[in-house]
């Protein structure tokens, strides 16, 4: 088993950064050997190996939806990797575009794959989270362990003996 935590953004503008922030974040609440944290900023294709490296793969990032700023978005593999309609992020190369990349390449290596973001409100030239967005972090940086947490414990209950 591969976990990968890959946060996205730009932290140059403001909510934009909030994958960037949470990963960062992350790392220091949930250190763990099994899990590999990316800070993947804006990279787009460049971050294509670490994805296809990852049998787990969870991304960080700013969603952009029609839900209020500051709500948490969790969209899980199905929905990620059947074309989806939305743009997510505002990187180099849509997110979408790379999911697609990496299923074409990997098939049905990746076991699973979840987005957490936030809605932004603020995308102004800042390295500060707006208000809402910075409120709904430490939720977000919950759910994302409590995937963590799923994931680990599915590895060891499948390959108790490697423990």
């Amino acid at each position: 088993m591969k976990i990968v935590v890959l946060g996205l953004g730009n932290l140059l503008l403001g909510d934009e950064g909030v994958g960037v922030h949470t990963v960062r974040k992350l790392e220091q609440a949930f250190p763990h050997p099994e899990i590999e944290y990316v800070d993947g900023g804006t990279r787009g294709l460049l971050l294509l190996p670490f994805m296809e490296e990852a049998t787990h793969l969870l991304i960080l990032d700013a969603v952009y939806t029609t839900d209020p700023p500051g709500t948490i978005v969790h969209l899980k593999q199905d929905d990620l990797l059947a074309q989806p309609p939305m743009k997510f992020s505002a990187h180099d190369i849509a997110l979408p575009d790379l999911l697609s990349l990496l299923r074409f390449r990997k098939g049905s290596a990746i076991q699973d794959l979840q987005l957490l973001g936030i809605v932004p409100d603020r995308l102004d030239p800042t390295v500060e989270l707006s208000p809402r967005v910075a409120e709904a972090l430490e939720t977000l940086i919950q759910r994302a362990q409590e995937i963590l947490k799923t994931w680990l414990e599915s590895s060891t209950s499948q390959h108790p003996a490697e423990k």
